[in-house]
């Protein structure tokens, strides 16, 4: 049976959500929204919010569509703005539009709007209605949906790892990548899709990676590269050297370590700081006898300088501070056809003591495939 025709509501609402997706990684902090036009069953207008600041989905498929939005229908992923942001309400171009009826998939949980741009529209004569693939459209942006709600940054832990558990060599000195090309270039998109690249400073002392985004691919469009990156590394005590590869690629450097200074430490800050660095001091942990900074304390101050998600290419000791400590919201493992052994490789987990029965619950699997490689993502579960 023809979708369109047995559900047009689910039909047009899926098409936003496939529309909004455009403009992934480019409307930070805002959400990404698509929207339809729709009149006696046919798409006469159709947008997407391509990035902050820029006209928002409504408006885009308003203008698209002319004269033809009198006495139409349109369809948005997200419930329309009622408020003055960088850009006028869109309830306001709706009305104006002459349309008779509002389908939206969720509504925004931003305070600002959270039912009021359909309360607007209801007192103005449009029909509302909403729910219509409400998870998918949760899913869609939950970096917003998180970030509205506790001002904290989306976390996404990535690990590339062998089938038995590795993440590398032991000892190696040679740079070399367990991960194919096109795995690799999925792994540039996911660091694109967020707002920042978090490391330990051990693996910018022993890799010593540029933490770029490699932008021109997955059809990333050259216009929009302007989007500004943060790359933040953990360093307890500034051992990040001043001549790091990290500092000649675009966007800022953000530094947390902890709070106790000598007259060496002091010295290495002011050379950070002369190359860029933002340094941000915070408390730290002993966990089993070792120093660890805060992680809920970085994740706070991130959220204040709104950072709205981080990607995490984490070593054994953060990937085993995050998971146990539940600092994570998504975890993605790429898995390599490799197998290192226990002699030779990096085991990803060997910091997690467990004890007794315990374990770590991960649900709602998605699977990417690349060749012999797959991409494993999974949210922790209670």
């Amino acid at each position: 049976m023809d979708k369109k025709a047995s559900n047009p509501d689910k039909y047009f609402i899926s098409k936003t959500i496939e529309l909004a997706k455009k403009a992934s990684g480019l409307t930070s902090p805002n959400p990404m929204v698509g929207a339809l036009v729709v009149k006696d069953g046919i798409i006469v207008g159709e947008g997407w919010h391509e990035k902050a600041g820029m006209p928002h989905a409504e408006v885009e498929a308003l203008n698209n569509a002319g004269e033809k939005a009198r006495g139409a229908t349109i369809y948005v992923s997200l419930e329309p703005c009622g408020h003055f942001g960088k850009t006028p309400p869109c309830v306001y171009k709706i009305k104006e539009s002459g349309i008779k009826r509002v389908v939206a998939a969720v509504k925004d949980p931003n305070p600002l709007v959270a039912g009021k741009g359909f309360d607007y529209l209801r007192n103005n004569g449009i029909e509302v209605a909403y729910g219509i693939l409400e998870e998918q459209a949760k899913k869609l942006n939950e970096v917003f949906f998180k970030n509205i709600a506790s001002g904290l940054p989306f976390i996404t832990i990535k690990e590339a790892v062998t089938l038995d558990g590795n993440i590398g060599y032991k000892n190696s000195q040679k740079k070399y990548y367990l991960s194919s090309v096109r795995s690799r270039e999925y792994t540039h998109y996911l660091r694109f899709i967020n707002d920042a690249i978090m490391v330990s400073a051990k693996t910018v002392l022993h890799d010593d990676p540029i933490l770029d985004v490699r932008t021109n691919r997955n059809g990333i469009k050259n216009k929009f590269l302007t989007k500004k990156w943060t790359k933040i590394i953990l360093d307890l005590d500034l051992t990040t050297p001043a001549s790091s590869k990290i500092f000649s690629s675009y966007g800022n450097v953000l530094i947390f370590t902890s709070n106790d200074y000598d007259s060496e430490k002091d010295n290495r800050k002011r050379l950070l700081k002369e190359k860029g660095a933002i340094i941000e001091d915070v408390y730290y942990n002993y966990i089993n006898g070792k120093r660890f900074l805060n992680l809920q304390e970085i994740f706070k101050i991130c959220g204040g300088l709104k950072i709205t998600s981080i990607l995490v290419e984490a070593g054994p000791a953060l990937f085993s501070s995050l998971i146990c400590e539940k600092n994570y919201d998504k975890l993605i493992i790429n898995l390599t056809p490799n197998i290192l052994g226990d002699k030779n490789g990096i085991d990803l987990f060997k910091h997690l003591n467990l004890k007794g029965k315990e374990k770590i619950k991960l649900g709602s699997l998605d699977v990417k495939k690349f060749g012999d490689e797959v991409f494993l993502s999974y949210y922790p579960k209670q």
